[in-house]
């Protein structure tokens, strides 16, 4: 641990160095880079509004050029068509023009205005109103200006509070204003208003936007604002809306200026061509705090990298004796009294290492001269007890009284020996330490069947067990005894009938085993005394304080700290036994 803290001590200041260095090295170049990233959005940004505007002009050509239109704007006898009540649809193409409207879906009014007094063409797809009348869009400015204009088109944001030639506007718009002249004459023929929606607009700036601090203007240099989304702040827009700044040749309008606290980066495609700006957020010292951890990161890492196996030689060299001595001791924990550690050296720790051989000799004497004697007597006392059964005869002599009971016509009799036939075999299992809950409830219901049997009338029982839950391995007599203990301390000494109910679902990925009887119960004192190892009433509870903690130890061998066993009782209302195991699917 001190080699490492020395060591970094060291590398600290080297690296805060080569920090700072890499910093002010890659500090202008992450600003370049930004900006050369700010002034590519913006200019795939009015490339976008270039096309759309674009496709908005070649519409209202269309309309400008098709000849039917022309047409009926140079009619001399307007009274008479004015008559045609369906007068643009027989006359002109508005069928076609009404598809390439619906197809592009982000036009939704347009106008056209004969200038020879013939009936105009209104169309509001999102319950807009233009003015009715030619003479009263001619006493609009909008109208002069779009007239007086060169190209004679004119770009205008309308709000959805009206205004210019609209008698009710429902959204705001980018309306596109054109003339519509006779080429060879030199005369005008029509006004053409063309409604787009101005979310179409606001969708492609929303794209160029990278975060909440960043905003986009769009400005028309003879109208102004045609639509701004996100941060742009008033006096922003002052600055850009200023005559000053919308007359200037686009050929020399710079791509980047700095305006107070924000960076404007603009482009204007043609000279008739929107502005677009995008304002960010001064570039800043802030910019670079990423790069000043990143680095850092990354030099510590490999460094600890390229010292690893250094240190893990010098930790070998200085470790490797303890680590024998740890194996070592944790072989002999599990039972191994043939562990010497090897005495390499005459310092602490070989003088722990002689002091652990003998402290391991010393312990296996006892064992072998206490607890391997005691072992061998009770295994010879247990081979003698079992010696004195014979399973295949006992099997045998009750298969004997069950027929005897078949033949006498004692159906009772010969079920319950049968029962008693079946609990023997189960409980021997021929020597197998794991069964599962099915074949532990199988051995249940034999031995509540006996106990029935004794007591007809003294207790009912009722089995529920999920399906998913029988096929689950469990410690061989681990439900048992808790229905033994239910049905002598519970029952026995009790005059009205009980209930003893199990029941076994899976709960949070856990096996839970209930068994709940309706007896005299317990307080809590006696239970208490179930679990303690040295009761005073501990010859009175043998029965059942033994079984219930062998079965708790036989758990704990098998699942260590993932189960619970757990006693609810209330004197003179019943007990229950809540087990818990892991459910492990087979």
């Amino acid at each position: 641990m001190k080699m490492i803290c020395y060591t970094y001590l060291t590398i600290t200041p080297v690296l805060v160095l080569i920090c700072i260095g890499l910093f002010l090295n890659n500090y202008n170049r992450v600003i370049n880079e930004r900006l050369e990233m700010d002034i590519s959005s913006v200019n795939t940004l009015a490339e976008s509004i270039q096309l759309f505007q674009n496709e908005i002009k070649d519409f209202s050509t269309y309309i400008c050029i098709n000849q039917q239109i022309i047409d009926l704007l140079n009619k001399k006898d307007v009274a008479t068509f004015n008559a045609m009540p369906r007068l643009w649809q027989e006359e002109a193409p508005m069928q076609a023009l009404q598809d390439m409207i619906t197809l592009k879906g982000h036009i939704k009014t347009i106008a056209i205005y004969p200038e020879n007094n013939l009936k105009p063409y209104l169309r509001g797809m999102d319950g807009s109103v233009n003015l009715s009348e030619i003479d009263d869009v001619r006493k609009t400015d909008i109208y002069n200006k779009t007239v007086k204009s060169e190209n004679g088109i004119i770009w205008k944001r309308v709000g959805k509070s009206g205004g210019d030639t609209y008698l009710v506007n429902n959204y705001d718009k980018i309306v596109l204003y054109r003339r519509i002249t006779d080429l060879t004459q030199k005369k005008p023929l029509g006004f053409i208003v063309i409604g787009v929606s101005q979310e179409s607009l606001q969708k492609l700036c929303d794209s160029a936007l990278k975060n909440e601090e960043e905003g986009i203007l769009i400005l028309d240099s003879k109208t102004g604002i045609l639509t701004q989304c996100g941060n742009v702040p008033d006096k922003i827009v002052e600055y850009l809306e200023t005559p000053e700044f919308l007359a200037e040749n686009y050929e020399n309008r710079e791509e980047h200026v700095t305006y107070d606290k924000y960076e404007i980066v603009m482009k204007q495609m043609e000279r008739e061509s929107c502005i677009v700006c995008k304002i960010t957020p001064k570039y800043g010292l802030q910019m670079q705090i990423l790069d000043i951890i990143y680095m850092p990161v990354i030099l510590m890492v490999g460094i600890l990298v390229g010292f690893l196996p250094l240190m893990i030689f010098v930790s070998n060299m200085v470790t490797k004796p303890l680590n024998k001595l740890s194996v070592a001791i944790e072989r002999f924990s599990e039972g191994d009294f043939g562990q010497r550690v090897e005495v390499a050296t005459e310092d602490e720790i070989g003088e722990i290492a002689k002091c652990f051989n003998k402290m391991v000799e010393d312990i296996k004497k006892l064992v072998d001269e206490k607890y391997v004697m005691e072992l061998s007597v009770k295994e010879s006392e247990l081979a003698a007890l079992q010696a004195q059964i014979n399973p295949h005869f006992l099997y045998n002599t009750l298969d004997t009284l069950y027929w005897q009971a078949i033949e006498a016509d004692a159906g009772e009799l010969a079920e319950n020996v049968l029962a008693l036939s079946k609990l023997f075999r189960m409980v021997l299992n021929q020597g197998k330490d794991e069964i599962s809950i099915e074949y532990e409830v199988e051995l249940v219901k034999c031995y509540l069947q006996l106990q029935k049997m004794r007591f007809p009338k003294k207790f009912e029982y009722e089995l529920d067990i999920d399906e998913t839950v029988k096929k689950v391995k469990i410690p061989k007599l681990s439900m048992q005894p808790f229905v033994e203990n239910a049905i002598i301390h519970g029952f026995e000494n009790i005059s009205r009938p009980c209930m003893l109910t199990i029941t076994g679902r899976i709960e949070n990925n856990m096996v839970v085993i209930k068994i709940h009887d309706t007896g005299i119960g317990m307080e809590e004192e006696q239970i208490r005394e179930i679990w303690e190892e040295e009761s005073e009433n501990y010859a009175r509870h043998r029965l059942g304080g033994y079984a219930i903690r062998n079965i708790r130890e036989r758990l704990r061998l098998k699942y260590h700290d993932h189960f619970s066993l757990e006693i609810k009782s209330e004197a003179g209302k019943g007990t229950e036994i809540v087990m818990r195991l892991p459910y492990k699917r087979e």
